[in-house]
């Protein structure tokens, strides 16, 4: 018997040996198996992790990239828009055409020079800006088709009015300095100039034009309030505004709205008649610089422009601006 049991139990152990065998085949096929299958998912996300993050970085150039064509369709735009404002001027691109040299004018007209020819009309208005009036000059200045210079206080620079002066760029004027002020007791006291108030509410009004028009704006027109002929020992400071390349300018015609009452024109008839007769007392030229007023209180002045612009056209002249 004991032989017979040696032998099953070799068979059973050689069955048992031939089951474990098998079985740690299919454990490792079943290892191996679940690892293929782990490194597949770790590919599968890190490949999605990696696309992802190429669109986002596609996504990126690309919205890049249409901001920058843009901005640059926008610049050029601007560029090409000759209503801007030319870089370092007090006017706009387009208005080069017919802006001239303040210099130049102002020789011309006192009779010192003939440096600007031919018949030129210089339409000014000084004391702005008015809410009120100042757009309604414009609005006959762009009837007519021509253009003007504005003298402005500096103090009426003010947000409020600064959709008033970037207009007065766009439709082709010119912008010039006429003090801060106005207030003859701090400019000319005891009718003495101030060359240190002057000067220095010269370069208050154009800070106040660069807070509105940008740093680009800059004039080199200014004129006295009262006018240059009226005051004194105003040579130091004319010096020293021609150092900050700062050049004034009076007017030879002038239509009378900011004369005393007892000799001001009433009538666009008797303003007409009071211009027509004020070149007499000017050098004889055919450039003129005609001084008017679009503040309050000035309404016949505007109620007249139509007819001083006519006045003008009839005779052959051209409108320029200063510069």
């Amino acid at each position: 018997m004991a032989p017979s049991n040696g032998l099953n139990y070799n068979v059973t152990m050689k069955k048992s040996l031939e089951i474990i065998g098998k079985n740690r085949k299919a454990l490792n096929l079943c290892l191996t198996i679940a690892n293929l299958a782990v490194l597949a998912i770790l590919g599968f996300i890190l490949f999605q992790r990696h696309n992802t993050k190429y669109k986002q970085v596609a996504k990126a150039e690309k919205t890049e990239q249409v901001a920058n064509s843009t901005s640059s369709s926008s610049e050029k735009a601007k560029e090409d828009d000759e209503t801007q404002l030319k870089k370092g001027s007090n006017h706009s691109i387009e208005e080069s055409d017919y802006a001239y040299d303040v210099t130049a004018v102002n020789n011309t007209i006192r009779g010192k020079s003939d440096d600007v020819k031919g018949k030129v009309v210089f339409l000014t208005f000084d004391d702005g800006i008015d809410p009120t009036l100042t757009p309604q000059v414009m609005n006959i200045l762009k009837e007519y088709g021509v253009h003007a210079t504005f003298f402005h206080i500096g103090y009426t620079i003010t947000p409020e009015n600064g959709d008033i002066l970037k207009r007065q760029i766009t439709e082709g004027h010119a912008i010039a300095n006429h003090s801060l002020s106005h207030n003859f007791n701090l400019l000319y006291p005891g009718r003495v100039p101030n060359q240190s108030q002057i000067t220095t509410e010269v370069d208050q009004t154009m800070a106040n034009f660069k807070a509105i028009l940008g740093k680009d704006f800059k004039t080199r027109i200014f004129r006295y309030p009262g006018s240059h002929m009226s005051w004194q020992g105003l040579e130091g400071t004319d010096q020293a505004l021609a150092k900050q390349d700062v050049q004034w300018i009076d007017w030879n015609t002038l239509c009378g709205d900011a004369e005393p009452l007892s000799v001001r024109p009433t009538t666009s008839e008797s303003m007409m008649a009071y211009m027509d007769g004020s070149q007499k007392y000017f050098p004889e030229t055919t450039v003129k610089v005609v001084l008017m007023h679009d503040t309050a209180g000035k309404e016949l002045t505007v109620q007249t422009l139509p007819q001083i612009i006519e006045y003008f056209k009839n005779q052959g002249y051209t409108f320029g601006v200063l510069e």
